[in-house]
C-alpha cells in the first residue's frame, strides 16, 4: 500500500469485503460442526469472526506480502476468532495478575 493512501480509502476501496471473509469462514465452521448452538449464539459468532477480520486486515494491510496469502489469513482469523479471543483475554489476565513475569530485565 503506498503510504499517501489511507485506511479509510483503502477500506472503502475493497478492504469491507474482509469481514464477510471472516464471517463466511465461521459460517462454514459452524455448518460442518454437530454442536448445536442457539441462532443468536451463532449470531455471535459470525459477528465475532468478522470483527476479528477487520482487525487482522488493519494489521496485514500495511504489510508487503501476496494479496492471496492476506486472503488465506483473514479466512483461518474468521475460523478461529473464538480461540483467538480467549487466549487473548487469557493472556492479558495472566500479565494483569504479575505483569513482571512478562518483563524481562
Amino acid at each position: 500500500m503506498e503510504p499517501e493512501k489511507s485506511l479509510l480509502k483503502e477500506f472503502l476501496n475493497g478492504g469491507w469485503i474482509i469481514p464477510l471473509i471472516g464471517a463466511a469462514a465461521m459460517l462454514a465452521r459452524l455448518l460442518s460442526s454437530d454442536t448445536k448452538l442457539t441462532w443468536v449464539q451463532q449470531l455471535k459468532k459470525i459477528t465475532i469472526a468478522a470483527i476479528a477480520s477487520l482487525v487482522a486486515w488493519f494489521l496485514v494491510e500495511q504489510t508487503d506480502i501476496p494479496s492471496v496469502c492476506k486472503a488465506v489469513t483473514y479466512g483461518i482469523i474468521g475460523v478461529i476468532s473464538p480461540e483467538i479471543i480467549t487466549g487473548l483475554v487469557k493472556l492479558g489476565k495472566r500479565f494483569a495478575a504479575n505483569p513482571e513475569k512478562f518483563i524481562k530485565k
